[in-house]
């Protein structure tokens, strides 16, 4: 989850936020092979989180929840192994998590692709190794909280992004 957040200090001052860290997140996949097997369609479930820091202080955390429908096509399917490509397409919310009363939620169309490779290791049961880059709604959101001595400050978010690389594993029923 890749963030652009500065923090307005109660001086003017505008600080910009490290590169977030502790970064994970979960999702979950159901879906369709077509006939023939050269393609799937499926929906997507996918949690992200991540932790924003300034001055190697953890400021809040970012969680994103995304509701996506990919479509894949997959080469050399007949074999067990079969890279593949695809795109996706859906609905996205992400909202801050910090101990300040404001914070900030932003929702939209989400879109972007993947790639990887698929590895069928028996008739019903397989291994997934992919990248997915999806693009966020990318309006700045500002909102209120306070420094470390209590003084007033403005934060200034933006996502740009999720880019996971991920391993899956498959049964087909």
């Amino acid at each position: 989850l890749s963030n652009s957040d500065r923090v307005v200090l109660s001086n003017g001052n505008k600080l910009e936020a490290e590169t977030t860290t502790n970064e994970g997140f979960a999702g979950l996949d159901i879906g369709v092979y077509t006939p023939g097997g050269r393609s799937r369609v499926y929906y997507s479930f996918e949690q992200h989180k991540s932790e924003t820091m300034f001055k190697d202080t953890s400021a809040y955390e970012t969680k994103a929840n995304m509701h996506l429908l990919s479509a894949d096509y997959l080469f050399r399917h007949e074999n067990s192994v079969s890279p593949f490509v695809g795109l996706h397409i859906g609905y996205s919310s992400v909202e801050s998590d910090s101990r300040f009363p404001d914070g900030f939620d932003a929702s939209g169309i989400v879109f972007g692709l993947q790639a990887g490779v698929n590895w069928k290791v028996v008739e019903q049961f397989g291994l997934e190794l992919g990248l997915r880059h999806s693009l966020l709604p990318t309006d700045i959101q500002t909102w209120n909280g306070a420094d470390s001595t209590g003084n007033a400050v403005k934060f200034e978010s933006q996502q740009n992004g999720v880019s996971s690389i991920y391993v899956g594993a498959s049964y087909i029923f």
